[in-house]
C-alpha cells in the first residue's frame, strides 16, 4: 500500500503529460501522480505526416517515455509504461500488468486523457514499439516515393497536409484530392446535435476564406482537387484493373471510382481520417457518460453522466481530445484543458473550492502544405477569426512542426530528449 494518495492520469500524450507537468509543482507532498500509458514512447501527431513522407523525420517524432525523461530526478511521481488500464472503478483503476505488486491502483482522483485514435501513419497502433513504429514510417516513405499517381480521400486538415508533403518531396507525382463538400476543410457549421444534450459537442467551423486560400495553393502546387464527390470504396476487387478498397501502395495502377461516375487512376490511395475520440474505457464503464462520442464533462472538467448510479461522477475528470470541452481538438486545446484541470486537482488535494474552467478564446488553425507553403487562421477574443499570411504559417509551424519547442519541450525529466535519442 502506497504512503501517498494517488492522482492517476490515464494517457501520457499531450493533455496527460502536460497535466502532470502543471500539477506536479502544486501538489501537497501527501499526493503523487501516477501517469499511465499503453505505449513506452511518446509520438508527435503534428509531424507524423511529414515523417510518413520525408526520410529522417521518423526519428524526430518519437521520444522514449521513461521515468528519467518525464519526471525530475528523485521525483515521488511515477510513470507506468507500457501498461493498459482495463477497468475503471469508483476509486481505483485496474491495470493489465502489476504496478507496485498489484494490478489495482487506488486513487484520490483520476483524469481520463486517452486522446484520440487514428490509423497509421497518423498515429501508431496501440501495441507498437518505438522501433517498430519508426520502421513502419520508413516503409510508408518508400511506398510513397515509388508511387506515380496518388489519390487522397478527404480534404480535411490531414488530407491537405499529406498532399502538400507528398508534393513538396515528390514534384513529379500526380496527386488528386477528393473531398465530399463544396470546399476543403469544414467552413460550414455542423448540424445541431440530435441528442440535444446540455454538454453535447460539435466541432467549430473553419473560416471560409481559409478554404478558398488553400484551394488556390493546391492549384498552384499542381494538386488536382475534386469537390462535392466521394470515392466509392468497394468491399472487394471486382476486376484486376479496379481498386479493391485497400489503402496504401497498390500492385499497379488501379481505377478508383467516384459516386459521380468519374474514374481516377491511382497506384497509391491515402485515406485521410480525422481523430476518433478514444473513449472505449469510459463507454464500457458507463454509456451515460458519453455525449456526442466524447466523455461528458461539466464546467470544472469533472465527468458527468445521465446514469444516476455512475461510478465515474465522484472522482473522475476528463480532458483533451476525448472530452467534451469546447473548441477544436488541437494541441493548444489539450494544453488549455491540462492547465485548467491542474488547478482543480490541486485545489481538491488542498481542500479548496474548485474553479470553473473557461477555455481561452485564443486559438490557431495552421495548415502547412509541406515546409514552404500553407495557410491558417488565428481566433482572438472580441475581434474574432482572422487569416494569417502564409509566411507566418511557414515560420510558426510549417518548417519545424513545433517538434523541438512543444514536443521535446514538454519532457521535464532529468534526461534531456532530442531527435533520435
Amino acid at each position: 500500500m502506497s504512503e501517498y494518495q494517488n492522482i492517476v492520469i490515464v494517457g501520457a500524450s499531450a493533455a496527460g503529460q502536460q497535466l502532470a507537468n502543471y500539477l506536479s509543482p502544486n501538489l501537497p507532498t501527501s499526493h503523487r501522480i501516477v501517469l499511465i500509458d499503453a505505449l513506452d514512447f511518446a509520438f508527435w501527431p503534428i509531424a507524423s505526416l511529414r515523417a510518413a513522407v520525408v526520410p529522417g523525420w521518423e526519428k524526430k517524432v518519437t521520444v522514449p517515455l521513461t521515468q528519467e525523461t518525464v519526471f525530475p530526478a528523485d521525483s515521488i511521481h511515477k510513470l507506468v509504461v507500457p501498461n493498459k488500464v482495463v477497468e475503471l472503478k469508483e476509486s481505483s483503476v485496474v491495470l493489465e500488468k502489476p504496478f507496485e505488486g498489484s494490478t489495482e491502483v487506488p486513487f484520490f482522483k483520476c483524469i481520463i486523457a486517452t486522446g484520440a485514435l487514428q490509423p497509421s501513419p497518423m498515429r501508431p497502433p496501440v501495441d507498437s514499439t518505438r522501433e517498430g513504429w519508426e520502421k513502419a514510417l520508413v516503409r510508408t516513405q518508400e511506398e510513397i516515393k515509388s508511387a506515380k499517381k496518388v489519390v487522397v480521400i478527404g480534404g480535411g486538415a490531414v488530407g491537405l497536409e499529406i498532399a502538400g508533403e507528398i508534393r513538396a518531396a515528390h514534384p513529379d507525382t500526380a496527386i488528386t484530392l477528393v473531398h465530399s463538400s463544396s470546399h476543403v476543410l469544414h467552413p460550414t457549421a455542423s448540424a445541431p446535435n440530435p441528442e440535444g444534450k446540455a454538454h453535447s459537442y460539435s466541432s467549430p467551423p473553419t473560416l471560409p476564406k481559409l478554404s478558398v486560400t488553400l484551394e488556390k495553393l493546391l492549384k498552384d502546387m499542381n494538386i488536382d482537387l475534386v469537390l462535392d464527390d466521394k470515392v466509392a470504396i468497394p468491399a472487394s476487387q471486382t476486376s484486376p484493373e479496379d481498386w479493391s478498397g485497400a489503402f496504401g501502395l497498390q500492385d499497379g495502377v488501379k481505377k478508383v471510382k467516384l459516386n459521380s461516375g468519374k474514374v481516377l487512376e491511382a497506384d497509391y490511395v491515402f485515406v485521410s481520417v480525422g481523430n476518433k475520440p478514444n473513449v472505449s474505457l469510459v463507454e464500457k464503464t458507463d454509456k451515460g457518460a458519453i455525449v456526442s462520442g466524447l466523455v461528458a464533462v461539466d464546467e470544472y472538467l469533472r465527468v458527468i453522466s445521465e446514469s444516476a448510479s455512475s461510478l465515474l461522477t465522484k472522482n473522475y475528470y476528463a480532458i483533451g481530445d476525448c472530452s467534451s470541452t469546447p473548441g477544436w481538438k488541437t494541441y493548444m486545446g489539450a494544453d488549455y484543458d491540462a492547465k485548467g484541470c491542474a488547478v482543480n486537482i490541486a485545489n481538491e488535494a488542498k481542500g479548496r473550492a474548485l474553479k470553473k474552467y473557461v477555455r481561452p478564446t485564443l486559438s490557431a488553425m495552421m495548415i502547412p502544405l509541406g515546409p514552404e507553403r500553407g495557410a491558417g487562421t488565428l481566433t482572438f477574443p472580441i475581434v474574432g477569426t482572422w487569416q494569417v499570411p502564409g509566411a507566418m504559417v511557414k515560420g510558426a509551424k510549417g518548417s519545424k512542426l513545433f517538434v523541438e519547442d512543444l514536443f521535446y519541450g514538454r519532457f521535464k525529466g532529468a534526461k534531456k530528449v532530442a531527435a533520435g535519442i
